[in-house]
């Protein structure tokens, strides 16, 4: 049983009938941490826009995005730490969602809401189409989706080894032309594909009687996935607008 999120896909359930997770206790722990990655995500918004600390909000975009990188990787690899680090998970995440959407709202305005927006249509769109099983996660989609979200976590890695190391970038995949645009719309979209992947986790995980420590670790699989799913949009709809 595994997920495509990369914090959930190394992660083994064993049955434990004492206790067993549910799906609606990992329901109310993604609910938890995503307002609370929303509501940090806000107020530092607001906070650096009208004191225009822009430094602050880089700061926050890359201490953000190290520090939930970190204590995702220590939640897969120690489930039992899940309960620990979801909070601060959220907040991590909450200050990269505040600080990269204060650095898109100043370079192209409007443009936050629009992805938050769009996130959220997205959210209840795949939500529909996972219930009433017009979307499957059959081990085909599954294997298709996840191949290629590897493949996406390799090309950026790659970027940001050319950007921080050369000073340079992948030619036109990352440029404002037909290239580089269809590429962040198909990131965007694999990026939504994954929330059906963490659906059927929940499920599966909740109908073998996964710990109940799984219902943390769901909820901060779900919350990485919005995230990028948000980021992937703000990319999309800013090239949209003009030079990336």
């Amino acid at each position: 049983m595994q997920s495509n999120n990369p914090i959930l896909n190394r992660v083994e359930t064993h049955a434990d009938y004492s206790q067993p997770m549910t799906v609606q206790g990992a329901i109310q722990k993604s609910v938890l941490l995503t307002v609370i990655a929303a509501v940090v995500g806000i107020a530092l918004f607001l906070y650096c826009f009208m004191t225009l600390n822009i430094s602050l909000a880089y700061a926050a975009t890359l201490v953000g995005a190290i520090g939930g990188l970190i204590l995702g990787l220590i939640a897969t690899f120690k489930p039992n730490t899940a309960r620990t680090l979801a909070i601060p998970y959220a907040l991590f995440e909450g200050a990269f969602l505040g600080g990269v959407s204060v650095i898109f709202q100043l370079k192209y305005p409007g443009v936050p809401l629009q992805a938050l927006l769009a996130t959220f249509v997205t959210t209840l769109v795949m939500f529909g189409l996972y219930r009433f099983q017009i979307i499957r996660a059959t081990e085909k989609f599954k294997s298709v989706v996840m191949s290629a979200s590897i493949a996406i976590a390799i090309v950026f890695v790659v970027q940001m080894v050319m950007r921080l190391a050369f000073g340079s970038s992948i030619p036109f995949l990352f440029e404002n032309n037909l290239l580089g645009l269809g590429f962040a719309a198909f990131v965007a979209v694999i990026a939504s594909l994954n929330l059906i992947l963490d659906f059927d986790l929940i499920e599966s995980a909740a109908a073998q009687h996964a710990p109940k420590a799984m219902e943390w670790l769901c909820g901060i699989a779900l919350l990485a996935t919005l995230v990028w799913m948000y980021y992937s949009f703000l990319r999309l709809l800013s090239m949209l607008r003009g030079d990336d």
